[in-house]
C-alpha cells in the first residue's frame, strides 16, 4: 500500500500568499495578502497557522494551508503561480512600526499611528499596524 505524503509548505513573515475565503453566503473569493505572523504548532491547532493582512486591508488570523473544510485557507498552488508570475505589491513589514495596513501606491508617504502631519495635527490612524499578530493591549481599565 502506498501512502500519500502531504507536501508541507511553510511560509515566513513577509511572504506574499493567496488566501481563499468563503463567505456565509457560500461565495468563494481569493485575495493576495502578506504573512505578518507565524503561529507554531500547538496541541490545539495541530498545525502551523499564519496571520495575514490582505491587500484590501482585511486581517485574517490563524489561517491554515490547503485545508478544504476551512473558511479561510492559503492556496499553495495559487501562491506558487503568483510568485512565478512575478507579482509585486507595496506591502511590507517594518521592524519598528509593524506592517502596512493595505497595498498603498508607491507615491504615498507612509505614516505610523500618532505621527504628526504637515499641518501640525496628529494622525490618529496611520498606514502601519503595530501589532503583527493582531493582539492589541488593553485600553483603559479592565473592570467597570
Amino acid at each position: 500500500m502506498v501512502k500519500k505524503v502531504k507536501n508541507a509548505v511553510t511560509y515566513r513573515e513577509g511572504d506574499t500568499v493567496v488566501v481563499k475565503t468563503k463567505k456565509w453566503s457560500g461565495e468563494v473569493t481569493y485575495a493576495v495578502g502578506l504573512v505578518t505572523n507565524v503561529r507554531l504548532v500547538t496541541q490545539q491547532t495541530k498545525q502551523r497557522t499564519y496571520d495575514i493582512r490582505t491587500e484590501a486591508g482585511s486581517g485574517l488570523i490563524m489561517t491554515t494551508v490547503d485545508e478544504k473544510k476551512s473558511t479561510q485557507t492559503i492556496s499553495s498552488a495559487l501562491t506558487t503561480a503568483l510568485i512565478e508570475s512575478g507579482h509585486k505589491n507595496n506591502m511590507f513589514i517594518h521592524r519598528k512600526h509593524g506592517h502596512t495596513r493595505a497595498n498603498y501606491s508607491k507615491d504615498t508617504k507612509l505614516k505610523y499611528d500618532g505621527q504628526s502631519s504637515e499641518k501640525g495635527s496628529s494622525l490618529l490612524l496611520g498606514h502601519f499596524e503595530k501589532y503583527n499578530n493582531f493582539v492589541f493591549p488593553c485600553q483603559g481599565p479592565r473592570s467597570f
